[in-house]
């Protein structure tokens, strides 16, 4: 867990095959169900679905190469400085279902 406000987590994330990582990205949100609310030529982000224990987080893709992502889940509340995992787990769910769309 990273504490800072808001609470955050992030990761990085490479692949050797030869795809669109952007349009995998893409897929990745729907089949999660989050909802894609900003993108740039550098950057995807999504809101996740509301939980019974957490409100929304923010997850945002960073194309760092044509290969290369990093993976960032914060809380959408500025004030909230623990997340108890929350953006941890929603990191590790994003990159299992992007490794699906990618094998």
């Amino acid at each position: 867990m990273t504490f800072g406000f808001p609470a955050y987590y992030t990761e990085h994330f490479e692949t050797d095959a030869n795809i669109d990582l952007r349009t995998a990205v893409r897929k990745t949100f729907a089949s999660l169900s989050w909802n894609v609310n900003d993108e740039t030529t550098s950057t995807i982000s999504a809101v996740t679905s509301v939980g019974i224990r957490s409100s929304r987080d923010i997850v945002t893709i960073h194309f760092i190469s044509p290969q290369s992502i990093s993976v960032k889940s914060q809380c959408s509340l500025p004030t909230r400085c623990f997340d108890f995992g929350k953006n941890k787990a929603n990191v590790s769910a994003f990159l299992i279902a992007l490794k699906k769309h990618i094998d």
